[in-house]
C-alpha cells in the first residue's frame, strides 16, 4: 500500500479570553418578550462556544431612549448610560441585536442607536440577529433591512438570523436547540477567525 503524506494542520489558538457576548434590544417597551427571547439566544450560545465567552449585560435600548434621541439635551444619567452601551456594543466578539418587526422592518429605535455608532464600530465582531414578527409574512423582512446597515459598520454576519414568530415564545428552547445546533460552530469559527493577528517579531 503505498503512503500517504499528510500535511501538518495548523490549528488556530482559542480566543483570547475575555470573548463577550452582548445583547441589543430595540424594542420601544421596556421589559419585553424580545427582550426575553433575546437573552435566551445570548445565553445558549454562551454556553454551545464554552469557556472563553462571557454574557456581558443586557442593553435595553428604550432605557436611555432619551439620550438616543435627544443627544446633549437628555439627562445626565441617561447619557452615561448610553456611551456605556456604545462602549460595550464597539468592544464586543458577538453581539445579538433583536427586534420586533414593526411597519415591516426593524424598529426606529435600533436605527437611532445604530446612527449613534462611530464608522465601523463593528468591525471584528459576529452579529447575530433576532426578530419577532406577529405574522408568518412579515417574519424575514427585519432581518433583510437589518444586516446592510450591520455591515455597514463592519460587521460580519455569517450565519442567518434568529427568527421568530410570536408564538414562537411559548417554547422558545426547542425552537432555539435547532438554530444553536446549526450556526454555533460557524459563529465560533468566524470570531476565531476575526482576532488581531500579532505583529510579527522582527528577526535579529
Amino acid at each position: 500500500m503505498p503512503s500517504v503524506a499528510f500535511e501538518p494542520q495548523v490549528v488556530p489558538d482559542p480566543p483570547v479570553w475575555p470573548q463577550s457576548v452582548v445583547t441589543v434590544v430595540g424594542n420601544p417597551r421596556p421589559g419585553s418578550r424580545t427582550a426575553a427571547a433575546a437573552a435566551s439566544v445570548a445565553e445558549l450560545l454562551a454556553s454551545e462556544l464554552g469557556t472563553p465567552y462571557r454574557i456581558d449585560e443586557l442593553v435595553d435600548l428604550v432605557t436611555f431612549a432619551p439620550a438616543i434621541f435627544q443627544g446633549e439635551r437628555a439627562a445626565d444619567e441617561e447619557r452615561a448610560a448610553l456611551e456605556s452601551a456604545v462602549d460595550l456594543v464597539s468592544s464586543a466578539s458577538v453581539i445579538v441585536v433583536a427586534t420586533p418587526v414593526y411597519k415591516g422592518s426593524y424598529t426606529g429605535l435600533l436605527k437611532s442607536f445604530l446612527d449613534v455608532l462611530r464608522p465601523q464600530a463593528l468591525a471584528g465582531a459576529v452579529v447575530v440577529p433576532v426578530t419577532v414578527s406577529a405574522a408568518p409574512s412579515h417574519k424575514l423582512l427585519a432581518d433583510q433591512h437589518l444586516r446592510p446597515v450591520l455591515a455597514e459598520l463592519g460587521a460580519s454576519v455569517p450565519v442567518p438570523g434568529v427568527i421568530l414568530e410570536e408564538r414562537d415564545l411559548e417554547d422558545l428552547q426547542v425552537v432555539l436547540s435547532g438554530w444553536i445546533r446549526d450556526n454555533a460552530g460557524i459563529v465560533q469559527a468566524t470570531t476565531i477567525a476575526l482576532q488581531p493577528v500579532a505583529e510579527p517579531t522582527p528577526a535579529r
